[in-house]
């Protein structure tokens, strides 16, 4: 019986979590090998430490993981806390439901802990080039390096940058703290160690580095600590550019017949708010599950077999690119109204991201006018009509209510 491979390459949040999906998954499949390449010498990008919901499932299903051992450095986050963003409410509480919990985690701990998992194999080398990986299906989860030969299109963006940098920890936080600013916002995230990860997102072509610098310790005075040297990353992140993007083809099958996925910054990248980034992940993985793992052509002609795979392969091609600019949509009307400060950042941020829903949306619109024509409980009792993007009506409502309206 031919096995089919499926390789991961990249030891990073969307290399573990893919590995670790497709692990899990066919965990009984006799036919399907699961391996991930990676070389231990490359660091992962040093963020990404809040979560959706769906990744603390599969990380409990997968593994058996709790809470007193916690070899991942792991705090419970029950939601999101919104400081001085609207001028009406001077907090605004996204809450998870009572029953569910996200994490908060050290991406490096996590990161270890996974590929010891023991549910897929792993082998450490540094992949340059595709055709040195031996795979009929391969995830391409190398990051932000090397991707001449991968057209982008890019996504606006307020902020293009964020110092990092730890203080300590006081009082008990169970939610992820987002901060506005005047040069933007600043995540506040608690860790094991009574530290606080303090990550200021800010407009380098709006705010100077050292003004942000200075903004950021005014502000924020307790967080002095180096982020890098609380993390184990070998090298000191003082301040860290980015760019908002997506690839054109997010997959393809390339000319040895292989299947070829993109994820993680390779495939994408959107500011960390609403903690998108490894809920993605983990959503592109399970999106490509039915073009990788479908069974059901058996007994079809080789042409017919190829049509259907090329349908499927367009189909996710179309999932992936809509789930990524719902998530782009969602994170930018956080934008709309401004916040509490008048400042350049934000008279920018409020003018750019309002224009964007001047143009037609339905998929959007549908969801705000559901989200204003049910009440709480009614979100809270049962499923209330379709996800857009990581989020159910009963996030919508609550951004609605407390800043839109």
């Amino acid at each position: 019986m031919n096995k089919m491979k499926i390789a991961i390459i990249g030891g990073g949040s969307a290399g573990v979590w893919t590995a670790l999906n497709y692990g899990y998954q066919t965990r009984k499949y006799s036919d399907v090998e699961v391996e991930l390449i990676h070389d231990p010498e490359i660091d992962s990008f040093p963020v990404g430490q809040g979560t959706t919901l769906n990744v603390v499932d599969l990380l409990s299903l997968a593994c058996g993981i709790d809470w007193y051992h916690n070899e991942i450095r792991a705090t419970p986050k029950l939601g999101i806390l919104y400081e001085n963003f609207s001028k009406k409410n001077k907090n605004i509480y996204h809450p998870f439901p009572f029953k569910s919990i996200a994490m908060q985690i050290d991406p490096k701990y996590l990161q270890r802990y996974i590929l010891n998992s023991g549910l897929f194999n792993v082998k450490e080398e540094n992949v340059t080039d595709l055709d040195m990986v031996d795979a009929d299906v391969i995830f391409d989860c190398r990051g932000n390096t090397k991707k001449d030969d991968i057209e982008y299109e890019p996504l606006y963006c307020p902020v293009n940058s964020v110092l990092l940098a730890v203080g300590p920890q006081t009082d008990p936080q169970l939610w992820s703290r987002h901060v506005a600013t005047p040069d933007g916002w600043t995540f506040v995230i608690p860790n094991t160690t009574k530290t606080l990860s303090y990550g200021y997102v800010y407009n380098k072509d709006i705010t100077p580095l050292e003004t942000a610098k200075t903004n950021f310790s005014e502000l924020f005075p307790e967080a002095s600590e180096p982020y890098s040297g609380h993390f184990d990353h070998k090298e000191k992140v003082v301040n860290l550019p980015f760019e908002s993007y997506m690839a054109k083809e997010p997959l393809r099958i390339d000319s040895n017949g292989r299947k070829i996925i993109l994820n993680g910054n390779r495939l994408a990248f959107l500011e960390p708010m609403e903690s998108t980034a490894i809920g993605f992940y983990l959503k592109v993985a399970k999106f490509a599950s039915n073009w990788i793992l479908d069974d059901s052509s058996g007994s079809l002609s080789q042409k017919t077999k190829l049509s259907k795979d090329i349908f499927l392969m367009n189909d996710t091609k179309d999932y992936i690119s809509k789930y990524i600019h719902e998530m782009q949509t969602f994170i930018s009307w956080h934008y709309t109204k401004g916040s509490v400060y008048d400042t350049p950042f934000w008279r920018v941020a409020q003018a750019e991201t309002s224009s964007i829903f001047e143009q037609p949306n339905e998929n959007f619109q549908y969801m705000v006018n559901l989200a204003k024509s049910v009440d709480y409980m009614d979100c809270r009792t049962g499923y209330v009509g379709p996800d857009y993007g990581q989020w159910q009506a009963h996030s919508i409502k609550v951004w609605y209510d407390n800043y839109i309206k």
